[in-house]
């Protein structure tokens, strides 16, 4: 798991070609154009744009990926994302490939306050849980933008 500001992450140009050009389509991308929902970009490449209400974290789900690393950034509002490795949780539900995702149960040790211009990027071995209320409820609009491995 990574996070930072993503214009910090651009510029710092530390990282893989293909890392490096996923946070720069990401920050020059417009993605205000866009409604709700599954986007396609290219073939290993698509977003979706997602808008919901925070909640408490009892009821949000840990989650993790196996073949596209996640690229979660925030367009606005501030959400609470947990994170954890998955050798600390207990599968609740196994590797779904159609889906590309595994559920967890496990409780919460470490949560990362996203706020508008952050990004975290997710690997394989990341437990996270997303939409978690920091303080009062509120809306969050942000893309998780799907990069295949």
């Amino acid at each position: 798991m990574l996070t930072g500001k993503l214009n910090d992450l651009v510029e710092s140009q530390i990282f893989s070609e293909t890392l490096q050009s996923t946070l720069l389509l990401l920050k020059e991308h417009d993605f205000s154009a866009y409604d709700a929902g599954r986007h396609e970009l290219g073939e290993d490449l698509f977003f979706f744009l997602n808008e919901y209400e925070t909640k408490e974290a009892e009821a949000c789900f840990w989650e993790a990926h196996q073949v596209y690393l996640d690229f979660h950034y925030i367009l606005e509002g501030k959400e609470n994302i947990a994170v954890d490795h998955i050798e600390h949780q207990q599968v609740k539900e196994a590797y779904n490939e159609e889906k590309d995702a595994a559920f967890f149960e496990g409780d919460v040790h470490s949560m990362i306050t996203m706020n508008p211009g952050d990004v975290m990027i997710c690997l394989p071995e990341d437990s996270h849980m997303t939409g978690i209320i920091d303080g009062e409820k509120q809306k969050v609009r942000k893309v998780v933008l799907k990069v295949k491995l």
